[in-house]
């Protein structure tokens, strides 16, 4: 069931990378000519969207065949904001990605993160010489 998300600042335009914008072409090129295909079907489903079931029972499937540990979907969108902190984004940057109104839910959440980041700063220190 399509419903709105739960707050206003849910509801944006994010730039997806390019990487994955060439999968959706080429899987735009492939499925053009397939399963009755056409521009009203949703990026991930078809004339419906992909359930919430069936996504979690895939995710399930692929942690037991790479044997690694289960974790929930919403762990997904901890990862990449972990990860895009520890690759140098600005927490100003990586709120707006996320969609959380106020910086502070980010900082909260991923504070922690910036600890490894205070060695960098003595190395900055000791370099100023």
């Amino acid at each position: 069931m399509v419903t709105t998300p739960k707050t206003k600042s849910s509801i944006r335009n994010i730039p997806i990378p390019k990487v994955l914008l060439d999968d959706l072409k080429e899987l735009y090129k492939v499925s053009s000519n397939h399963y009755g295909f056409n521009n009203n079907w949703y990026v991930f489903g078809d004339t419906e969207p992909i359930t919430n079931g069936k996504i979690k029972c895939r995710k399930n499937k692929n942690c037991e065949l790479a044997e690694v540990k289960q974790i929930r979907i919403h762990d997904f969108r901890h990862s990449c904001a972990s990860l895009l902190i520890n690759s140098g984004a600005t927490i100003n940057v990586v709120a707006k990605y996320l969609g959380h109104t106020k910086i502070d839910e980010t900082l909260n959440t991923y504070s922690h993160l910036f600890k490894n980041q205070m060695n960098e700063i003595i190395n900055i220190i000791d370099n100023l010489n």
